[in-house]
């Protein structure tokens, strides 16, 4: 499959995504209000940083293993299931304990975390089968079976407004069994070969090497979402509501390097050996930056539309989604350019400007939030995104000899790429 017929699908599918992802976003903020946001935001902030890091570094290393090792597909999958099996279970019962202690969402009923715990095995398995099919470029496959779920998804949640029904445990349920359809989907869809073995030397091999992006994703997902953990801790979840509302506008921006970055990866891992990936991954940023930019610009205006369309509580929205919207333009760019480091093998810089910008962004909002509450942890977020962007041009500039022209100076080529994705999609 084409790399630009990929990257086209992909950019087709998160269209649809922001646009019903919008409508469904404002009826659910509308229905549940600040407090009602807040209190689903945080529990899904939990699981899905349990999910997204229960693996431990295996699905870090999926697309590696599968495309360039030495090691048998059938053997890394059978042995990465089934130890994905054993993990999940150990954090089930870790978090059965943590419950019991009072130590995790003692403020949630049991309920909560039933769904909590199929919605965190459900997502690393998820997970772990989207990575396969990226190392076998199959995109738009993933990419169907990922608007199915989501439009059922949606329309789960149209169903449940219409009939009265929408309220914070529901919409917690409609999340839980989306993502609990998707795995047994793309489980379906994967059709690989499973034995019943656990091959110690392949394992060692993946963590070894996924260890270094199991930490740089999970600085990377910190750098995103200790706001939001701390925002819970120091102001509560009403003004956690209205925080996650600019965040999901702005970070709206993001699915353009999500449908890019999927489609690069597969790319750098299939390209012949003579072609180490440099000309394509300069232009794939110099293009998506600025895209961003001019998205951004749309965000600044459409910002100043929150409150009629998300409702008057949600008011102050406004002003953080234009504080966090610069920080998340310079933050595009180590999302798309960050599977160069893997590709070249050289993920620990990837993990050294994760941990230090993530670093900068804690220590950030430990003094601006007691001080500006949710204004002060936007402006935190801009500061440590924009020194994550920044610190990623100079290493790719510099340190991998890309050069600042390659990375920024758009080109008549630019253009034509362009033209031939909007006319093919």
């Amino acid at each position: 499959m084409g790399y630009s017929k990929n990257i086209g699908h992909n950019f087709f599918t998160q269209i649809l995504k922001i646009i019903f992802g919008v409508f469904t976003g404002v009826i659910v903020a509308r229905t549940l209000g600040p407090e009602g946001q807040g209190y689903i935001a945080y529990i899904l902030l939990v699981f899905n940083l349990l999910g997204g890091f229960g693996h431990f570094g295996l699905s870090s290393a999926v697309t590696y293993f599968q495309k360039k090792s030495a090691f048998d597909r059938t053997q890394i999958y059978s042995s990465n299931v089934n130890t994905l099996s054993l993990i999940s279970l150990v954090l089930v019962g870790l978090v059965a304990l943590a419950r019991a202690r009072g130590l995790l969402l003692d403020s949630y009923s049991t309920v909560y975390i039933v769904g909590g715990v199929f919605l965190m095995v459900s997502t690393i398995f998820t997970n772990h089968h989207q990575a396969w099919l990226v190392g076998d470029e199959k995109i738009i496959q993933n990419n169907n079976i990922g608007l199915i779920v989501f439009f059922l998804r949606s329309l789960a949640i149209v169903v449940f407004w219409l009939l009265g029904l929408l309220t914070p445990l529901s919409f917690f349920c409609i999340m839980v069994v989306s993502m609990l359809l998707w795995f047994i989907i793309i489980q379906l869809a994967l059709k690989e070969k499973y034995l019943c073995l656990v091959s110690l030397p392949a394992l060692k091999a993946e963590f070894k090497y996924g260890a270094y992006g199991w930490w740089s994703a999970l600085f990377a997902y910190l750098l995103l979402r200790v706001d939001q953990i701390m925002i819970k801790q120091y102001l509560g979840v009403s003004e956690l509501g209205i925080y996650s509302i600019a965040v999901i506008i702005a970070e709206l921006m993001f699915l353009l390097p999500t449908a890019i970055t999927s489609a690069l990866i597969g790319r750098l891992y299939n390209l012949p050996e003579t072609d180490n990936g440099s000309v394509l991954t300069a232009r794939t940023i110099r293009l998506s930056f600025y895209v961003c930019l001019i998205l951004s610009f749309v965000g600044i205006l459409g910002s100043f539309l929150i409150p009629f369309v998300y409702g008057a509580a949600f008011a102050r929205a406004s002003s953080v989604t234009i504080i966090l919207l610069p920080g998340v333009l310079f933050a595009c760019i180590p999302r798309i350019a960050s599977p160069w480091f893997y590709v070249q093998g050289k993920p620990h810089i990837h993990l050294w400007i994760t941990f230090c910008t993530f670093a900068l962004n804690l220590g950030a909002n430990l003094i601006l939030i007691p001080k500006m509450g949710i204004k002060g942890a936007a402006l935190a977020t801009t500061i440590s995104y924009a020194g994550f962007g920044i610190w990623y041009v100079l290493q790719l500039a510099l340190g991998e000899k890309f050069g600042f022209a390659a990375l920024l100076k758009p080109n008549p080529e630019d253009w034509q790429i362009i033209r031939g994705l909007l006319r093919r999609n």
